[in-house]
């Protein structure tokens, strides 16, 4: 879950930082797992995105994760 977040948030909303080294700064799971926290813990926070639409059962189905 947290990845689908972490890649929807980097493509979309705003990307990961690139080091000198030409890596990211943050993984995509652990971009994705801080959005979906972030939510959970702090209920002023209006997210850019509905996170909830990854969490459902139709995402995987609709990704061929399954198959």
């Amino acid at each position: 879950m947290g990845y689908l977040v972490g890649e929807h948030k980097d493509i979309n909303i705003k990307p990961i930082r690139i080091l000198k080294h030409g890596r990211k700064a943050k993984s995509l799971v652990k971009y994705g797992l801080e959005e979906i926290s972030t939510i959970l813990l702090r209920p002023t926070y209006t997210p850019k995105f509905d996170v909830f639409k990854f969490l459902s059962c139709r995402t995987f189905v609709r990704l061929n994760v399954f198959e």
